[in-house]
This record gives structure tokens, sequence and C-alpha cells, in this order.
């Protein structure tokens, strides 16, 4: 009884991880970033990319960073909804490992 148990918990596991999935790919964030903008999903999927022209005016170390620095504030956020929706989807059930 317990085998067939543990099928049923893994089966609904799996049902819950795929239904979490394409929740987490229909939420698209738009995230700004001193003026970068980026489109980024909650799988942390970047979808697309825009910087002011005038930002090309700048030196190429200072792009660099502001460009990393908007992609880590989506990223950042993307996380954020990731583990909020992660929460209500998955509840109270027991995964191994987390």
């Amino acid at each position: 009884m317990e085998l067939f148990k543990a099928a049923k918990e893994a089966m609904s596991m799996r049902s819950k991880i795929s239904e979490m999935d394409k929740k987490l790919k229909s939420i698209v964030l738009d995230i700004e970033y001193k003026g970068i903008k980026i489109k980024v999903n909650a799988k942390n999927e970047f979808q697309s990319f825009e910087m002011p022209e005038d930002l090309l005016k700048e030196k190429k170390e200072k792009i660099e960073k502001l460009v990393l620095e908007a992609f880590k504030s989506a990223s950042d956020k993307a996380q954020d909804v990731m583990a909020e929706e992660s929460k209500k989807l998955m509840g109270n059930m027991k995964i191994p490992g987390m």
C-alpha cells in the first residue's frame, strides 16, 4: 500500500509542477532600471531588452555596469514572483530536498 501511496503522490506532484511551470511562463514582468527596459517571465526567461539611445553616449564600462545591474534586478524580481507562486501552488506538499 505504501508504494501505491507514493506513486499517487508522485503523480500529483508532477501535475502540480506542470501547472506551476505553465503559470510561471504566463506571468510577464516589465522591469525598468535607469531607463533600461526588460521583459522577463517568472521562470526567469528573458523576452526583450530596450536601452535608451542616450545611454550609448556613455563609456563602455558604465553601459556594461548598468546593463548587468538591470538584468540582475529583473532576475531578482522574477525569482521573487517564482517563489511566491510556488508557495501558492505547492501549498503544504512535502518535497524531498526542498
